[in-house]
């Protein structure tokens, strides 16, 4: 098997982790983080399979787009017991009495400063990889899911602190 290939088959399989562990997680897209996958589902999926593509035009890249789906994936399953177990409706209503309880700025703060961990699991990675163009990607890739982890978690905290003060100023 070619590289291209190989590393085709891993977006692949990263790609059908990410759909199928979403699906586990919020079957209804009622917790989804993304706003266009959320109001676009089905297409905003078959978009993400084209990433399939990107090694055959440069196969470091593509080693970059793999590493987010997977670590998309395992954020996603790690979480979807607790979905499955009390209910989309019951984690919305908990995660908006937290929110109740507490303010934006902390839970961004939070957020981000774990944002900030991903990409800095990064570093170690660029500095021993300064001569291997595929290493440095991967380390990429790492960062890459920070900065969206960072990025789809503040846009979802937005939201649920608008819903809970929008509930609190209603009551």
């Amino acid at each position: 098997m070619s590289i291209e290939h190989g590393v085709a088959l891993l977006i692949f399989i990263g790609r059908l982790g990410d759909v199928w562990s979403t699906h586990l997680l919020t079957p209804t897209m009622a917790l989804e983080a993304n706003p266009l996958v959320r109001r676009h589902k089905i297409a905003m999926f078959a978009l993400g399979f084209l990433l399939c593509l990107v090694p055959y035009l440069d196969v470091p890249l593509g080693v970059m787009v793999a590493v987010p789906s997977f670590l998309v994936s395992a954020s996603n399953l790690s979480r979807a017991w607790m979905v499955r177990a009390l209910g989309e409706d019951e984690i919305r209503a908990l995660t908006r009495r937290a929110a109740q309880r507490s303010t934006l700025a902390h839970a961004l703060a939070l957020v981000w400063g774990a944002s900030a961990f991903f990409v800095l699991a990064a570093v170690p990675l660029w500095w021993l990889a300064a001569d291997d163009d595929v290493a440095w990607y991967f380390a990429n890739g790492v960062a890459l899911y920070g900065l969206i982890f960072g990025l789809y978690a503040t846009i979802a905290f937005v939201r649920i602190f608008d819903r809970a003060r929008a509930e609190g100023s209603a009551a």
